[in-house]
């Protein structure tokens, strides 16, 4: 019997796979939730990107479905910073067990202040984050506003991509 060793790639290892040459952010640039910046070569036309990817690494160590069916967005970073979604990285890469969704920061915003979204801003925020699925946690210590969305509605956005960590897809 023969065991195949599959291999998890970590994220800029699977953007170097892509073509992509992968930086570490500036320290100004992680300041802003920034961790890489990616340059390579736009398809049609011939021409050089420069992209700035926001990677939310997975909190879990356990393979769980659960923890890769919700995601966290960051609405509040602290009461005198936005969070995340409204800083300057073009892309966001969430991880999850076996891959990384990817996503234009921008159309996922758009589609969180859309009434397409179930978030619920008209109620009063919730007590605690495991009450936060489509509602809003205000955390009293630090005054940061998350909330959690369904991963699969995510991956119904317009341009998302699915990075295998096995480097397939």
């Amino acid at each position: 019997m023969e065991i195949e060793l599959i291999e998890n790639y970590n994220f800029p290892e699977l953007a170097q796979l892509r073509k992509y040459i992968v930086f570490p952010a500036s320290k100004d640039l992680v300041a802003k939730g920034i961790d890489y910046h990616l340059k390579g070569v736009y398809k049609n036309p011939r021409r050089e990107v420069n992209l700035l990817f926001a990677v939310k690494r997975k909190k879990s160590k356990t393979k769980s479905k659960y923890t890769d069916r919700w995601t966290w967005i960051e609405y509040k970073k602290n009461p005198k910073e936005d969070g995340w979604i409204y800083g300057p990285a073009h892309f966001i890469a969430f991880e999850r067990s076996d891959d990384f969704i990817i996503i234009n920061r921008k159309v996922l915003l758009e589609f969180l202040v859309s009434p397409k979204c179930r978030v619920r801003w008209d109620m009063p925020f919730v007590k605690s984050p495991k009450e936060a699925k489509y509602k809003i946690y205000a955390n009293p210590r630090t005054g940061s506003k998350i909330s959690q969305i369904l991963s699969k509605d995510i991956m119904k956005l317009e341009g998302v991509q699915i990075w295998k960590k096995n480097g397939n897809g």
